[in-house]
């Protein structure tokens, strides 16, 4: 059985420039007041563009200034309850690859980013930043879909227990764990959902719900892709989290975009907590 795989002791919150809707914020405080965490709230920007070379530098620093003052009016609720709570803003041309320069030399427990909702050929057509991020992370990351800030009461982990190869035999574990810990965490009930190609490799349920340790009717499977049966699973047990393991790909597998955690983030309505495992672990 997999150790468990989430002590939160810090939290990278991605604050998104373009909205005052933050809902990685929220999520960020509620998780930082359960664990004692600190929270860490990194928002990068891009300069006005076309600017003349000799109004450039005082442009930047006015702006640097506007984004620093108004990320200290989003974190100061979480100051106001006591939440240990430190700001960042990075300036980059493009603040999409400045996001990404920033997580990729982050040590965090937890990274929380609010999901950005695309359609499905321009998530398959760009790196948007959900995708740079989960590239880039090398910690959980925990994408904030829900408007609201409801109690969660079912959580719903998805794995794969036909995996042979060593790399997804053991994400498999690794979700397991992280889904039973959550759903304790939370007080919510454990759901597991497992998706199959065509009969020969039918899984059985009662196999599944042996395997997570949850009841047989908390135990799901079907012949389906498997972005859509999880979207369907979680629809309708109202999963307020998926869960989902994803490999860390390396070279040209890393530029592929459409993994099963990317593919969900557009069809489920819950909040994902992608757990990334190495390839060689």
């Amino acid at each position: 059985m997999a150790e468990a795989t989430l002590r939160i002791k810090t939290i990278l919150c991605i604050i998104d420039p373009t909205t005052n809707e933050q809902r990685s914020l929220h999520r960020a405080a509620f998780l930082a007041r359960q664990n004692g965490a600190k929270v860490h709230a990194l928002l990068c920007f891009t300069p006005p563009q076309g600017v003349a070379a000799e109004d450039a530098d005082s442009l930047l620093a006015a702006e640097q200034r506007r984004h620093e003052l108004w990320l200290e009016e989003l974190v100061k609720p979480l100051r106001v309850t006591d939440v240990d709570v430190t700001t960042e803003v990075r300036s980059n041309s493009d603040w999409r690859s400045g996001l990404a320069d920033a997580v990729r030399g982050a040590k965090t427990d937890l990274l929380i980013k609010s999901a950005s909702t695309r359609s499905p050929l321009r998530r398959r057509l760009m790196k948007t930043s959900d995708w740079l991020v989960l590239r880039e992370a090398q910690c959980p990351v925990l994408f904030a879909k829900r408007s609201d800030d409801a109690a969660i009461d079912k959580v719903l982990a998805a794995v794969n227990i036909a995996a042979t190869d060593a790399a997804h035999a053991h994400l498999t574990e690794v979700v397991f764990a992280a889904g039973r810990e959550v759903a304790e965490q939370l007080g919510a009930q454990l759901n597991v959902v497992n998706a199959y190609t065509d009969s020969k490799n039918f899984i059985h349920p009662p196999d599944l719900a042996k395997r997570a340790g949850v009841d047989r009717q908390q135990a799901h499977v079907g012949d389906a892709d498997p972005e859509d049966l999880i979207a369907s699973v979680c629809q309708k047990i109202g999963a307020g989290l998926v869960i989902i393991g994803s490999v860390g790909r390396k070279g040209l597998a890393a530029a592929v975009v459409g993994n099963t955690a990317e593919r969900i983030l557009d069809t489920v309505a819950a909040d994902i907590l992608v757990i990334v495992t190495p390839p060689d672990a």
